[in-house]
């Protein structure tokens, strides 16, 4: 469980102490999902800027343009790779023949392994599942709606990815994992947070409180483009949630059916494949989950927290 969070302020109405301000208090509010690490990625002067550091985002002083388009930023909880090495944090920066970008994925990429071996991705140093992402872009050799479409489906996980092109253009792309998505059109600014719950506690106090705003709904499979004078685009990827093909990452002999397997196991002891989905978005592994099934009282407890943490989809209900 990480949390994902930024701006596009595409009429440049919103100055740059208060936009300082919101990246401060997004981060902040966000770090009930993630203190490992926290990082952001802008556009300067067409250039991707990154910067991250591990540990929690109250401790770490972002600074960005005043001028800055398009932000996005990330907290994080490790899953896969220690955040000590802040190579393993996020965003990560990626390049194809058309130019560089910057990544940011919340969720839990349960087959990066086995993809990275079917599409023979090369070894780095970098140990975070969400790297393969960047990888299977940079195969594909461009940024688009079609490579990020290919990409989302070869992982078939649950995902929320934000992809940041050096052009000042944001890919978003849902797949199970949530996101609140808000057009504040007055002042020609977007703002997104993981979840409905974090962007209430964010606009509290703030100058958007009495700000009108409409909420944009993301569904599983929509892939937005945001550019920077606030247009969006919208395409689709073909995502089936729960669905799990790990057939197709085959080696040798050996077919890699162990996330099936769980998922089997756990039915018996009737834990659906949802709420195992659940558990791995918010953190536990496979070992952990194997063990917590047989444990009835336990895994209702676990499944409770990762229902409080997960739970909170519609913003608009909460502030109704």
């Amino acid at each position: 469980m990480c949390a994902i969070y930024g701006f596009v302020n595409y009429k440049n109405l919103v100055s740059g102490d208060k936009l300082k301000q919101l990246v401060k208090s997004l981060s902040v509010r966000s770090e009930e999902r993630g203190t490992d690490a926290s990082g952001i990625a802008y556009v300067r002067n067409g250039e991707i800027v990154i910067y991250k550091k591990p540990g929690p985002a109250h401790d770490n002083d972002f600074y960005f343009p005043p001028d800055t388009k398009i932000l996005t930023g990330h907290n994080r909880m490790t899953t896969h790779g220690n955040a000590e090495f802040n190579c393993n944090n996020h965003p990560f920066e990626g390049k194809t023949a058309d130019g560089h970008f910057a990544l940011c994925h919340n969720g839990i990429l349960y087959n990066y392994s086995y993809v990275k071996m079917a599409e023979k991705l090369p070894e780095t140093k970098i140990e975070t599942d969400t790297y393969v992402a960047v990888q299977l872009i940079e195969k594909y050799g461009s940024l688009n709606f079609s490579t990020v479409a290919q990409m989302c489906e070869t992982l078939e996980e649950l995902f929320l990815f934000t992809i940041l092109g050096d052009d000042n253009s944001l890919y978003i792309a849902k797949g199970g994992n949530p996101i609140c998505l808000l057009h504040f059109e007055r002042l020609g600014l977007y703002l997104y947070t993981s979840t409905g719950s974090i962007m209430k506690e964010v606009l509290k106090g703030s100058f958007l409180e009495n700000e009108p705003f409409t909420q944009i709904e993301v569904e599983d499979g929509d892939i937005f483009r945001i550019d920077s004078n606030g247009m969006i685009e919208k395409s689709h990827f073909d995502f089936q949630k729960g669905y799990r093909d790990y057939s197709r990452y085959s080696f040798g002999n050996y077919d890699y059916d162990l996330y099936e397997q769980l998922y089997q196991a756990a039915e018996m002891w009737g834990v659906s494949r949802e709420e195992v989905d659940m558990l791995f978005e918010l953190g536990y592994d496979e070992d952990e989950i194997s063990i917590m099934i047989y444990d009835a009282e336990f895994v209702q407890e676990c499944l409770e927290e990762a229902r409080m943490y997960l739970g909170e989809y519609a913003f608009v209900d909460e502030c109704s």
